[in-house]
């Protein structure tokens, strides 16, 4: 960890922003801290080294006893996330994604913080971008922003919690027909199925995040991360879920259609599937 990112772990009583390359953090005096995702010539996608900065960050600001509650967003008007980093997936074998446990370390990392954590979403968040978006705590969304889990599309399957979270927020029906079509909504649309997302205008949706984050920190921090952990008791059963899952992302990874997804997207045109 480099001189800035230990920084963080410092308690600090005045505004303080850190930067690393792919995330900023910007520590405020009134016990929030912004996170943002800071890789927007690619969409903000999901790297390796994107999700160890990441990491490492809510690490750090959950050791913070200044931070109280922290606030994920993407570039300024957007996006949040695009996913995956395909370039990468590309090369991952089944085998190799087993050994290295691809994405799960994302997903670790962002559940076992006990300090709310809100997501601020503008453009888009797709893949497990919105994966990404699910594991948060609450979620402010710009009403022209689109959601969706395209991961089909590319010849792979959701495989951060997408299958398990999404189904549980708008149940099997339209969770089968979403991801097998691989299809993404308008934040207005979502709202109707997902009573509590919080679609805004663009403009007001980072100022609210922040302000639900301000309203969080002036509660007891420990009173606040019991009541939490209560609440996501409720999410308890999904963990065989999400183990299976898993699973079964990491078996598409020895797909050929898997290898032509992948290839057809980045060279943009229309894959041609061989169903093998």
């Amino acid at each position: 960890m480099d001189d800035n990112q230990k920084a963080v772990h410092q308690d600090q009583k005045t505004s303080s922003t850190t930067h690393t390359q792919l995330i900023l953090i910007d520590i405020q005096d009134d016990g929030t801290t912004v996170v943002t995702l800071n890789r927007p010539q690619k969409r903000n996608a999901l790297s390796a080294a994107l999700i160890a900065d990441l990491n490492a960050a809510f690490r750090a600001l959950e050791r913070n006893d200044s931070v109280r509650a922290i606030v994920l967003t993407g570039s300024p008007g957007g996006p949040f996330s695009a996913g995956a980093d395909l370039g990468e997936l590309k090369h991952i074998s089944t085998s190799e994604a087993y050994k290295i446990q691809y994405l799960k370390g994302l997903s670790d990392g962002i559940t076992q913080v006990r300090k709310p954590i809100i997501a601020s979403i503008e453009g888009f968040a797709l893949g497990g971008g919105f994966e990404l978006a699910l594991m948060c705590d609450v979620i402010f969304v710009a009403e022209n922003a689109h959601l969706g889990l395209p991961e089909l599309k590319v010849g792979t399957i959701p495989g951060v919690g997408g299958t398990q979270r999404l189904t549980r927020l708008v149940g099997k029906h339209l969770a089968m027909k979403l991801i097998l079509t691989g299809s993404s909504l308008p934040a207005t649309q979502f709202s109707a199925y997902i009573p509590g997302l919080h679609v805004l205008p663009a403009a007001e949706v980072l100022p609210a995040a922040k302000q639900c984050a301000k309203d969080i920190a002036e509660k007891s921090g420990p009173v606040v991360a019991l009541a939490k952990q209560a609440i996501l008791a409720a999410e308890s059963g999904l963990d065989s879920g999400f183990a299976i899952e898993r699973g079964l992302y990491y078996s598409s990874f020895d797909l050929q259609d898997k290898s032509e997804g992948i290839s057809a997207f980045l060279e943009k045109r229309k894959p041609e599937w061989t169903h093998q």
